[in-house]
């Protein structure tokens, strides 16, 4: 089984956690940007172990698998892992019970 969506949004890096006098929370963008994910998802429920790509441009992610040569280049700021991190924790319990079933993962920038 396999899925393919675009979400039309500027992707957004994992925020750290913040810390609030008796709590630990998402920075807000953080979970802006994961509801949009999540809004965008209308595939199947995966079981088991699953492979999970992502192409991150400035005004979608596109799931997606693709090499890259030494001499491309991209205008977006944060680690391509952490562009994941989002995708990964937007779709917990959504397209899977968690994102540990992730077993395979590849990412990139354009």
């Amino acid at each position: 089984m396999q899925h393919r969506f675009t979400v039309r949004a500027r992707p957004i890096a994992k925020g750290r956690p913040r810390f609030g006098q008796k709590r630990v929370y998402t920075p807000k963008r953080t979970a802006d940007a994961e509801a949009v994910i999540a809004a965008n998802y209308r595939g199947p429920y995966f079981d088991g172990p699953i492979s999970m790509s992502c192409v991150f441009h400035l005004d979608r992610t596109v799931i997606t698998i693709k090499s890259l040569d030494d001499d491309d280049q991209s205008p977006l700021q944060g680690d391509t892992t952490n562009y994941l991190k989002t995708v990964e924790d937007a779709l917990n319990g959504i397209a899977y019970a968690d994102d540990k079933q992730i077993l395979r993962v590849k990412g990139s920038k354009k």
